[in-house]
């Protein structure tokens, strides 16, 4: 399940704390710039208690890229040089600023794999991953099997499970699972990852889909249930708004229901948003009416919803077919893989 990096560092924060490496210089690099990350987790979090979405969020890193860029001028460590483009790296993504991918090409031909830096915030890799270049998944591989942190190891072989698992490639998150639950075995990961495992397989292609019942959002007093779609090929999509990757998704599922909205075809949009306010604006922007059902799920995550569906972490669609059954889910309804499963069973 593709992540967007500031998510993977609150994940990586829940997960357990990294180690550091011991040279007092480099220390200090990584103490202030994890010093900034808890500072900023602490303003998402007033941001959030105020009522806000976190798409909103936006935390000014500025005075710190100015200090970092100013030292990546004079330095001549090759430790700390690269202690410091790790950390340009962190501070753009708490910024929630993409890297450019001149910046991504510097990070790999002057940052080794194996180099401590990477212990600042291993979810940073993650993100390199998700470039998706042969260069740079070749280069996310070598940390992910060599790096000397073993607590950025494990967190990259639990995003490499979960990518892997979501792409459906069994040959590639088996192992990852199995090297998890053996070399990891009491680590937040490897209970993640079972956790993970076990919500998919509630909702396996052929398997009936859980039972609902949800308000809908857009006609009051209605109440929906899988009987309500039945004879249709329903596309169930649990996302968010302050979810990126549920926002980049949003261009497929608006060319699927224009293909698709005349062929015994539904989507129902379950937002876990944390207000229901928080929904209405969004749909308000010309590119993202949404013109299909919408329900608004309570508590989110937490929710009974939630728990029979298996929903570890959003986007998550599923595809279910006239008769209940689940005939598609993970990336096989993600991006443009949506439409090509959408015209094997509907055309």
């Amino acid at each position: 399940m593709r992540t967007p990096a500031l998510t993977l560092l609150i994940l990586s924060a829940t997960l357990g704390a990294q180690s550091m490496p011991q040279n007092p210089s480099i220390q200090a690099l990584m103490a202030e710039a994890k010093a900034k990350g808890e500072a900023v987790m602490d303003a998402r979090r007033a941001h959030i208690a105020a009522g806000k979405n976190t798409k909103d969020f936006r935390p000014n890193c500025g005075p710190e890229l100015k200090r970092v860029d100013a030292r990546l001028a004079q330095e001549n460590s090759p430790e700390l040089h690269q202690t410091l483009l790790v950390s340009r790296f962190y501070y753009l993504t708490l910024a929630k600023e993409t890297p450019s991918a001149e910046f991504l090409a510097r990070i790999t031909k002057e940052v080794p794999p194996a180099s401590p830096a990477w212990s600042l915030e291993p979810g940073l890799l993650s993100s390199i991953y998700e470039e998706g270049s042969p260069a740079s998944l070749a280069y996310v591989a070598a940390a992910r099997q060599s790096h000397p942190d073993p607590e950025v190891r494990k967190s990259l072989l639990f995003d490499y499970f979960w990518e892997m698992l979501d792409a459906k490639k069994e040959a590639e998150w088996r192992p990852a699972y199995e090297s998890l639950l053996k070399d990891f075995a009491d680590s937040d990961q490897a209970r993640k990852a079972k956790e993970i495992l076990a919500g998919e397989l509630k909702t396996a292609v052929g398997k009936p889909a859980p039972a609902f019942a949800i308000a809908a959002l857009d006609a009051p007093g209605k109440t929906y249930t899988l009987k309500d779609f039945e004879g249709s090929y329903l596309l169930i999509d649990f996302w968010a708004t302050w979810c990126p990757p549920c926002r980049a998704e949003m261009p497929q599922l608006h060319k699927a229901w224009a293909t698709f909205k005349g062929k015994k075809f539904q989507i129902l949009s379950l937002s876990f948003d944390r207000k229901v306010e928080h929904i209405a604006p969004f749909r308000k922007q010309a590119a993202t009416p949404m013109p299909w059902s919408h329900a608004f799920v309570e508590g989110g995550f937490t929710s009974p919803l939630a728990q029979a569906y298996g929903v570890m972490g959003i986007p998550k669609p599923l595809l279910i077919g006239p008769d209940g059954i689940i005939v598609a889910n993970g990336g096989d309804v993600r991006g443009e893989k949506l439409l090509e499963t959408l015209r094997k069973h509907l055309d």
